[in-house]
C-alpha cells in the first residue's frame, strides 16, 4: 500500500499536470496577450523557489505544446523567483507557478503580478484564495479558478468566456 506521502505527491503533480492544460487556455484567454510581446515574441516562464527540475520537466512539457499564440512565437523558460524579480527584459507575458510556495513567496509573485501586468496562474490548492489571479477548482468537475480581487487589482483583461466558466472566488 502507497504512503501517505506518494499519495500527495502524485496527486500535487496531478493537479500541476491539468494545470499546464489549463494555464494555455488561461494565457490565450488574456485579450492583452499580444501587447506583452517583446521582440516577436511571447515569453512564459515556469517559475519556482528551489525546486528546479520540477519546473524544467514542464517547461518540456509545456514547449512541446505551446508554440506560438496568434502567430507569434512562445518562448517557454524556467526560472526561480529571485530570478523573475530581478530581469526587467524582456519581461514575461505570463508566469506557471511550478511548485507549491510558502506564503512569502506567494505574496511577492501577487505583488509582482499587480505591479508589472504579468498574469499568474499556480495549480496548487490555496494559492487563488491567496491572490494568486488564477488556477484550479476541483469539485466535481475541473474548473479555472479566478481571484476576482487580483483580477480587478491588477487591471487584467480576461475574454469573458473564460471568466463565465470559471469559478470566482471573492
Amino acid at each position: 500500500m502507497p504512503s501517505f506521502s506518494v499519495l500527495a505527491d502524485e496527486f500535487i503533480q496531478r493537479r500541476a499536470d491539468v494545470g499546464l492544460k489549463l494555464f494555455r487556455t488561461f494565457v490565450t484567454a488574456d485579450l492583452d496577450i499580444e501587447s506583452k510581446a517583446q521582440e516577436d515574441q511571447l515569453l512564459v516562464i515556469l517559475t519556482y523557489a528551489n525546486d528546479a527540475s520540477t519546473a524544467q520537466e514542464h517547461q518540456q512539457k509545456l514547449q512541446s505544446t505551446f508554440t506560438s499564440l496568434n502567430n507569434i512565437p512562445v518562448i517557454v523558460r524556467a526560472a526561480n523567483i529571485q530570478q523573475i524579480l530581478k530581469q526587467t527584459n524582456p519581461k514575461p507575458a505570463a508566469l506557471f507557478i511550478s511548485q507549491p510556495l510558502n506564503d512569502d513567496e506567494r505574496k511577492t509573485l501577487v505583488n509582482y503580478s499587480i505591479t508589472q501586468g504579468v498574469i499568474i496562474f499556480s495549480p496548487y490548492e490555496g494559492d487563488v484564495e491567496q491572490g494568486i489571479l488564477a488556477g484550479i477548482s476541483v469539485q466535481a468537475t475541473v474548473r479555472p479558478l479566478i481571484n476576482m480581487h487580483t483580477l480587478q487589482k491588477g487591471k487584467f483583461h480576461i475574454k469573458p468566456f473564460y471568466l463565465k466558466v470559471a469559478k470566482h472566488h471573492e
